[in-house]
């Protein structure tokens, strides 16, 4: 493996000090800023990846290393973990530019790198603590749920409402049967977390190393988005599994809950390719740039009309109302 710098020394030492800042900058956000964290985790390996494709490696693992390193000072395991995305995501890019990886291997790789250090963190963690974290952490989420009601915040928000103490329990006993059910979705919602931040990682990668003159695979224009055609079974397997229950309780749990994740899923898959969809068939039709985001915002900001996008996504399979020459 190549220690070799392409740039000179001076260069070498600015440049390795910027790209630690902002994996500084990035670890502070991700951490300290969890509405920001989306975006931050997906930015973290940059820096290091873009050293490392430059065939930098021990500069990307001091960039790694002392970028991450202050979070040990709070969660040894989470910093350690950090630092394995990080290199494993650098690692993985100097591959994919070397081997000039197709799109859809790159986004794979990287959704898989974040799946698996969530798993490993999961490991590390529930063999630290000798029980494992995630029933841990749900026992722990069901007894605030059952106890809710004494919460002091839900005891002021029960002064604001104009309602006796009766109907009152009843929205409780509501909201909490509700509140106990978002354990088991959680599964597609980090699947979905770690696919928007995958993207992410690849669109901030791409970005940043075009400025240093480095090309990973472009993506298509937004017009052209698409998926397989059979990733529409995901979504049909999905309500199968969600409507048979209905009819026969014996599996009503486990078939109901596998059917939702999935419909989460493909339906956020498919949100997207129907928006894509949408867009194509607005350019087709020569509506007007600035009517198209307006029309975009408005059904993604109405509750109920947002599920005509995943619909319209599906109808496209078949409909193909952007035309799109499909194998």
């Amino acid at each position: 493996m190549s220690f070799d710098n392409l740039n000179n020394a001076g260069n070498k030492r600015v440049n390795l000090a910027f790209m630690i800042l902002l994996t500084v900058i990035a670890l502070a956000l991700t951490v300290f800023v969890p509405f920001l964290n989306f975006f931050s985790l997906s930015f973290l390996p940059v820096p290091a990846a873009l050293l490392m494709v430059n065939r930098r490696v021990r500069d990307a693992v001091i960039c790694a290393f002392a970028g991450v390193i202050l979070l040990y000072i709070f969660n040894y395991i989470l910093a350690t973990v950090l630092i394995v995305i990080v290199l494993t995501v650098s690692f993985n890019y100097r591959y994919i530019t070397s081997k000039h990886k197709k799109l859809s291997f790159i986004l794979a790789s990287i959704f898989a790198i974040f799946v698996l250090s969530a798993a490993l963190f999961v490991l590390i963690a529930s063999i630290e603590s000798r029980q494992n974290i995630v029933t841990g952490v749900i026992s722990e989420y069901y007894k605030y749920v059952d106890n809710i009601i004494q919460d002091p915040i839900v005891k002021n928000y029960q002064s604001l409402l104009l309602i006796d103490s009766n109907q009152f329990s009843a929205l409780m006993g509501q909201t909490q049967e509700i509140l106990r059910y978002i354990p088991k979705l959680v599964p597609s919602f980090l699947l979905v977390y770690f696919g928007i931040a995958s993207f992410l990682n690849y669109l901030f990668s791409y970005l940043f190393f075009k400025r240093y003159d480095i090309s990973l695979k472009p993506l298509p224009a937004f017009k052209e988005w698409d998926l397989p055609w059979f990733f529409c079974w995901g979504m049909i397997l999905g309500i199968t599994l969600v409507i048979i229950p209905r009819f026969n309780r014996t599996f009503y749990t486990i078939m109901s809950v596998a059917g939702l994740n999935l419909m989460i899923i493909f339906g956020f898959l498919y949100l997207v390719l129907g928006a894509s969809a949408l867009w194509g068939f607005f350019e087709r039709i020569n509506f007007k740039t600035f009517w198209r985001y307006i029309v975009l915002i408005f059904i993604f900001l109405m509750p109920g009309l947002i599920l005509f996008l995943p619909v319209f996504g599906l109808i496209d399979i078949w409909a193909n109302f952007r035309k799109l020459k499909r194998t």
